[in-house]
């Protein structure tokens, strides 16, 4: 056990001698003189806990989302965070409340960038959420591929009343919370409605894919003008899927 963790602290450390750079796990294991089987279960075990990532399928590994929530600072070695930031800081900036990139990781909605407003009362939101209990993993979960929905819904159960009371008000929770996914999908983006905050959700794509999600929100307070909000976010949403798209062409 010792020997697993002084190989995995090895891949850790290798991984942050240069954090702005995927490497393939064939590269780790060779640099580090490692099996490559092993070094394929470890990297497999620190993904699963947020510590290292791919950002995309077959694609090398980089520090993960935890080192940085760990630290307090945001994840900006993560490519979709470069490719992303200009809209999300525009979108803050234009509606002057808390704007957010966020994705799902480990069934949890993981904030990777956010912005700060202007104002004496801001709404916050925990770094690490459930999927089911906040508007940016719901609508990443609405646009999975059948089957990949299919399985997490498997895996996850039923949300809490909770995470998730909407679901609830009907005699089968279980086929509501399927159309309330499929009624998300088919708007585009989400909306949810707490005591205190309003959040908002739109989806982001790379090659057919979600990824990710953009969204907002704020003090029920000054929820006055909620197209406004809607239009702005789906406006930033569409410029970063172009350029997440012409990203995935290089």
């Amino acid at each position: 056990m010792i020997q697993v963790l002084e190989k995995a602290l090895r891949i850790v450390e290798f991984l942050g001698e240069d954090p702005r750079n995927a490497v393939p796990m064939s590269k780790i294991a060779d640099t580090l003189s490692l099996d490559r089987g092993t070094c394929s279960h470890i990297l497999k075990t620190l993904s699963a806990h947020g510590f290292v990532e791919q950002e995309l399928p077959r694609s090398g590994y980089k520090l993960g989302y935890k080192f940085y929530h760990i630290t307090g600072h945001h994840v900006e070695n993560n490519e979709l965070t470069e490719i992303a930031r200009k809209d999300v800081e525009a979108l803050g900036s234009e509606l002057n409340e808390t704007a957010m990139l966020a994705i799902n990781r480990n069934d949890m909605r993981v904030v990777l960038y956010h912005t700060t407003p202007n104002r004496s009362v801001v709404a916050s939101t925990d770094m690490e959420r459930s999927a089911y209990a906040a508007c940016a993993g719901r609508v990443i979960m609405a646009h999975y591929s059948p089957k990949h929905l299919e399985k997490c819904l498997i895996r996850l159960g039923l949300p809490t009343q909770k995470e998730w009371p909407e679901i609830y008000q009907s005699d089968n929770p279980e086929q509501h919370l399927v159309n309330t996914l499929a009624a998300i999908k088919l708007r585009g983006y989400d909306i949810q409605y707490d005591h205190e905050v309003t959040g908002f959700a739109s989806p982001l794509f790379i090659k057919g894919h979600v990824i990710g999600s953009l969204g907002t929100y704020l003090p029920n307070s000054r929820l006055t003008d909620k197209e406004t909000i809607i239009r702005a976010m789906l406006h930033h949403a569409s410029e970063i899927n172009r350029k997440l798209e012409k990203f995935s062409q290089i």
